[in-house]
């Protein structure tokens, strides 16, 4: 038989009931402090949402109204290879009533007016196969284009258009842009002209194409066939980029969603520049031969440094050669950038033109130096 549970003691009870007191005055409080707080927050939602409004309106008017200044700078591009021949050849067959093959169809792309007088960007790819090319306005307009010049290793050509009225685009320095910064793709994908996406800049450097001579801005604004050649601009309306190359997925059959590249304004205005100014294109060259430095090599040459390229020659009579760099000599920094191999101090030297001064820190002996370089043209064509 169990032994039946003994009462509480008065003490046992007095605890127990101020630990239920404390429990109900607590429970109450909690209650008061969230009707309290829902209340305040009920009250002062409507004051919020509507205070934002202005701030909404005013952004929204802000980015529409850059739209409709930019647009009527962007061109569409139609470029195609003529051939009177083949043309005259057609022509008799459909009149004798022979199937023809059906007409090769133009090559798409869009452009950014940088000049009052009519001088067009664009990438070279979208017009190297042609020899006629036709520039159609925001204002419904449509008209032939001269082909000025071009840097193939650039992939950016020189236009130009005979028409007032125009409204050219300015550059931007491509070298102060930011991850993060809000950009905006314009131009003609698909053929659906003055389609406007926005994005920002997404990262910087890239090598995206093979053979071109320049570092990328990749980008996550909406680009597509057709928009090759149009302008990346900032907030400001400024060309930050030449909208270039969607990047392929793994199977290389689709594009990769949200990851496009442009080239830098720099380069692009460097190209406009020797075309319109100059009438030459105009390379950047340094004349040091490196080669990217190792641990091992590092240590087999004692350099004390494993970071950079190190110089094994250097070409008489060059900018680098008249700068003081000697063999040995390991190329750190060129332009404040990092030098990992070769292929960044010849994207860096596609942004400058002839004349400009660039530092390049090099490790010599032990020492961290700063050495002024004056860029020079190629000497050879």
């Amino acid at each position: 038989m169990s032994p039946e549970p003994s009462a509480p003691s008065p003490g046992m009870r007095s605890l127990l009931r101020f630990l239920i007191f404390a429990g109900i005055a607590a429970f109450g409080v909690t209650i008061f402090y969230l009707a309290r707080r829902g209340g305040e927050n009920s009250a002062s939602r409507a004051p919020i949402v509507q205070g934002r409004l202005p701030m909404l309106a005013t952004l929204d008017g802000e980015i529409t109204g850059l739209v409709a200044r930019v647009v009527p700078s962007v061109v569409s591009i139609s470029a195609r290879m003529e051939n009177p021949a083949l043309d005259r050849m057609r022509h008799l067959q459909q009149l004798l009533g022979i199937a023809t093959p059906g007409e090769e169809k133009p090559e798409l792309g869009s452009g950014a007016i940088v000049s009052a007088e009519g001088h067009i960007l664009t990438n070279f790819h979208v017009i190297s196969r042609a020899n006629r090319v036709d520039v159609q306005l925001s204002d419904g307009r449509t008209l032939p284009a001269k082909f000025l010049g071009a840097d193939q290793q650039s992939d950016i050509a020189v236009l130009k258009i005979e028409a007032s009225g125009l409204a050219p685009l300015a550059f931007a320095d491509s070298n102060s842009v930011k991850v993060g910064q809000i950009v905006f793709a314009i131009g003609n994908p698909l053929g659906l002209q003055e389609t406007v996406t926005q994005g920002i800049i997404s990262g910087k450097g890239r090598r995206a194409v093979a053979g071109l001579a320049t570092d990328f801005f990749q980008t996550d604004a909406a680009i597509n066939p057709g928009n090759s050649g149009g302008p990346l601009v900032n907030i400001r309306g400024e060309i930050v980029g030449i909208n270039n190359a969607i990047l392929l997925d793994n199977s290389g059959l689709n594009y990769a969603m949200g990851i496009s590249f442009a080239i830098p304004s720099n380069v692009a205005q460097r190209v406009f520049d020797d075309v319109v100014k100059r009438g030459r294109i105009s390379r950047p060259w340094f004349g040091a031969n490196t080669w990217p430095l190792t641990p091992q090599i590092a240590s087999e040459l004692s350099l004390g440094t494993e970071t950079g390229n190190l110089v094994v020659s250097v070409v008489a009579n060059s900018p680098a050669a008249r700068a003081g760099l000697v063999p040995g000599d390991v190329l750190q920094e060129f332009d404040g950038s990092p030098v990992r191999d070769s292929v960044d101090i010849v994207n860096r030297l596609s942004e400058m033109k002839e004349g400009d001064r660039v530092n390049v820190t090099v490790w010599r002996k032990g020492r961290r130096l700063q050495i002024p370089v004056i860029v020079e043209g190629q000497p050879w064509r």
